[in-house]
């Protein structure tokens, strides 16, 4: 994530959760990198690898973009976050088109491959700054590679290129980490009859379906413009560095994070239970958090005015601070009006202990807000606490509860969506309070680094049971089994089943059990691989006016390097437009393809459409770009009625392999990746003006 002030971004989103493109004359990009493997201890070990890049980013545009900034962590909580994640071995680079600011999508890296400049890794020809520009060159530019792949050899053909198949006066994009002669190329190719002797070649050959039909730095120039960022086209080749080059920081991050829920106790809440259920909700966020594993929360509440209810502290047991935070939850009272922005502005002085805290303490530092309504009062509008969230890069998970048509109470979906599209976080909806819970413990799970099961709903008459299987994954090491109903309290009994049978309950030793009124949970250390069985029991002595009792079960887990994240490409859009959905799968650290992506979008009334993406390369079919490499894409149409979407899907893997690497050599093959399910949620809004926070100048 981008920390530092920010003037303009470049990315199709405005993210805080990714990479950044800032103008500053010249401009400089900052990235995140996550360390897959957590028994890694050099964290500078691709410092010198990022600083070359960023050199070879500096001369390659003439001294118009650098990197500026490299934060770095190999805390699984990190992620989500990053732009590059780097595998502790060798292999061959991946990488997403046009997926700067993009959450889920990524840079994947080999440390063992990609930290050698010179030429003088193992193979004795590896130079990764090369590798690291040209995957930027997907990511940050939507840029396709500039050869064709000999289908005999797996390889690069030395017969299709852009400019010149030895020359290194060429195409960045037309080469690799590995490939003599190629990996020395420092330009990028220029329209033809540009001037330039690297002007795109006539002859060019793009195997990729949809090819851009045009140069490297036409396609650039279209990004940055997008943005106001104006470049200049090179009009003759950089054969020195150019002057004003700026030595990378790079910043080891520590391992702390920072929550804070912030809960509107504007009048409105007192309807439809609203408020008990959202206390019930935020206090199982509170109890889910871990005890003395460097992780603080703190509670903030906002009407006529924001008030810190419980400020930031660590979650220890001396004191206690979940049961003290949950004290203050129950004891918020409801006031007349929204000041959104106050409450904002609030919870970010908690989280950045009233600017006393260094950024760099925590790899997670968060906003959960909960909103029924539209600001309408307070000293700031929450466009104008937006840049700070952006400059300190604080995520802000929002939550919009009720109708956005209510004729009374109407809900503000366009700036609670907005908010955590310009923040790199979540946005979901939900008509009915009563679903709150289930949200909550999914933004735990999101914040931190861990993936979702899809989840099991039920209603049991007083004295059944009912089992839930989950497949438990041999990528995780902790596993958490959340059930949670909002009405009864006590009213269920809540066991596990292990693969081999034998049964977990409350007095279970070795593992943590919580219980309260409204929910119960199991965290499990190293769970053994296999079919597990959540079983719900609901309790005969429970008084409720309730024939049957509805629950929800939940299981999100903790597997460093598995992530499965969906996203549209953007927020906003038009009524009628088409909206490209992609998921980006990834397991062991690496983009997993064949895998089965299905789900539905949910309209704004309600009507469910099935979906399912594909990873086929077809663009004119399903909207994705290449195949087999990871990134699962479809193209949804249904988009006549104005309001928010929300795309519900499951990732399957039974047969899945590992994608296709962008850096290709003869010998690679895939290999099989081991069977996992996991869920995945995002949002989209038709219809709407995405809004325009103001500029700072810092």
């Amino acid at each position: 994530m981008s920390f530092c002030a920010v003037v303009m971004i470049l990315s199709r989103l405005i993210w805080a959760g990714t990479g950044r493109m800032v103008s500053d004359t010249p401009n400089y990009l900052n990235l995140n990198l996550y360390y897959c493997d957590p028994g890694l201890t050099d964290l500078s070990i691709m410092k010198n690898a990022f600083q070359e890049a960023s050199r070879l980013l500096f001369n390659s545009t003439n001294g118009q973009i650098y990197i500026s900034t490299v934060r770095v962590s190999k805390n699984s909580a990190f992620q989500n976050k990053a732009d590059v994640w780097a595998n502790n071995a060798a292999g061959d680079a991946y990488s997403p088109y046009e997926a700067l600011g993009t959450p889920g999508g990524h840079i994947t890296l080999f440390v063992e491959r990609h930290r050698y400049t010179n030429k003088d890794g193992p193979g004795r020809n590896e130079k990764g700054q090369f590798g690291i520009v040209h995957e930027l060159g997907h990511y940050a530019f939507n840029l396709y590679d500039e050869y064709a792949l000999d289908l005999n050899t797996g390889g690069a053909n030395p017969n299709v290129y852009c400019v010149s198949p030895s020359s290194d006066v060429a195409c960045i994009m037309d080469g690799g980490t590995t490939t003599p002669i190629k990996q020395d190329r420092t330009e990028w190719c220029t329209q033809a009859g540009g001037g330039l002797t690297t002007d795109h070649a006539s002859n060019h050959i793009d195997t990729l379906p949809n090819s851009l039909g045009h140069s490297c730095w036409e396609e650039i120039m279209k990004h940055c413009n997008n943005y106001q960022i104006t470049l200049t086209i090179p009009t003759q080749v950089q054969r020195t560095d150019p002057s004003g080059l700026r030595n990378i920081a790079w910043i080891p991050l520590g391992d702390r994070l920072r929550f804070v829920l912030a809960l509107d106790r504007s009048y409105s809440m007192s309807v439809d239970n609203k408020e008990a259920l959202a206390k019930q909700a935020a206090s199982l966020f509170v109890d889910l958090c871990k005890v003395d594993a460097k992780e603080a929360i703190g509670v903030v509440s906002f009407s006529d005015t924001a008030v810190s209810d419980y400020p930031m502290h660590d979650v220890t047991t001396t004191p206690f601070t979940k049961s003290d935070a949950i004290n203050a939850i129950n004891a918020i009272r409801l006031e007349n009006r929204t000041a959104l922005g106050d409450g904002l502005r609030r919870s970010l002085n908690e989280i950045t202990g009233w600017e006393t805290i260094s950024p760099d303490v925590s790899v997670v530092e968060a906003i959960i807000l909960l909103s029924d309504g539209v600001n309408n009062f307070g000293a700031e509008t929450p466009a104008n606490v937006l840049p700070d969230l952006r400059a300190r890069g604080v995520q802000v998970f929002t939550i919009g509860l009720g109708d956005p048509a209510h004729p009374i109470y109407p809900l503000d979906e366009t700036t609670l969506l907005d908010i955590s599209n310009q923040t790199g976080a979540s946005y979901a909806h939900v008509l009915n309070a009563d679903q709150l819970s289930t949200i909550y413990t999914s933004y735990f799970a999101e914040l931190r680094g861990m993936d979702s099961y899809p989840e099991a709903t039920g209603a049991l008459e007083q004295g059944t049971s009912r089992g839930h299987s989950v497949l438990v994954d041999r990528f995780t090491n902790e596993e958490i089994f959340v059930l949670h109903w909002p009405y009864g309290p006590n009213a269920f009994k809540f066991r596990l089943q292990r693969p081999d049978d034998t049964i977990i309950g409350p007095r279970t030793a070795g593992i943590e059990y919580v219980e309260k009124n409204h929910y119960i949970f199991y965290r499990i250390k190293k769970p053994n691989p296999g079919t597990w069985k959540m079983i719900v029991t609901a309790k005969r002595e429970v008084e409720t006016a309730q024939r049957r009792i509805s629950y929800t079960a939940q299981a999100i887990a903790q597997a460093p390097g598995l992530s499965c994240r969906v996203s549209p490409r953007q927020a906003f859009y038009k009524s009628g437009e088409a909206v490209n959905i992609r998921t980006f799968v990834y397991a062991g650290g690496i983009p997993v393809t064949d895998a089965d992506v299905s789900g539905v979008v949910r309209k704004p009334d309600g009507k469910l459409v099935k979906v399912r993406l594909y990873d086929d390369g077809k663009w004119k079919e399903h909207g994705d770009e290449k195949g087999k490499d990871g990134v699962y894409s479809v193209r949804f149409n249904d988009t006549g009625s104005i309001g928010t979407y929300q795309v519900e899907l499951i990732i399957n893997n039974k047969e899945g392999i590992t994608a296709t690497p962008d850096e290709l050599n003869p010998n690679w093959k895939p290999s099989r990746i081991a069977p996992f399910i996991r869920a995945s949620k995002s949002s989209f809004s038709v219809g709407r003006q995405e809004v325009k926070a103001p500029k700072t100048e810092k």
